[in-house]
């Protein structure tokens, strides 16, 4: 089998993000409005909606936390981050969700002391159509080689 070609890949804003965010706020809007018009207020209403809203501003926050460029040279991955202070990791990807135009991956870096700042990248085709093919060819290639 060949391996899979060099591709750097931006990651950034992603629509499929947005899209999950939105629909999950508002919906989770629309129970709690309809569970404060039908019971009268109460203290586990209260921690309901401050739970809610607090998911909502840290869901809002990773909208725009994970910014950089995700590479493989054809033996390894490394996640350049564009944040502040933060150094170049080599890692391993695992794939959590693959729906076609978007991939939520899980970064894992392999070094000793970063091995605990695990994340999710989210990656749209949007970004950077024409290397959309070659990202997928070296995250499923090297998947097929473990």
């Amino acid at each position: 089998m060949h391996n899979a070609p060099s591709v750097s890949y931006p990651v950034g804003r992603c629509a499929f993000q947005r899209v999950i965010w939105v629909t999950l706020s508002v919906l989770t809007a629309a129970m709690l409005f309809v569970w404060c018009r039908l019971q009268p207020v109460s203290w586990p209403m209260c921690l309901c909606v401050v739970a809610a809203m607090l998911g909502m501003v840290l869901g809002w926050h990773s909208l725009h936390t994970q910014t950089g460029t995700l590479s493989w040279d054809g033996q390894v991955w490394c996640w350049h981050s564009r944040g502040r202070g933060a150094d170049d990791a080599l890692g391993e990807i695992f794939v959590s969700l693959d729906v076609q135009k978007a991939l939520v991956l899980r970064w894992q870096p392999t070094s000793g002391r970063l091995a605990r700042l695990g994340c999710y990248l989210w990656l749209d085709q949007e970004n950077a159509t024409q290397h959309w093919l070659n990202l997928r060819c070296a995250v499923y290639g090297r998947a097929a080689l473990r």
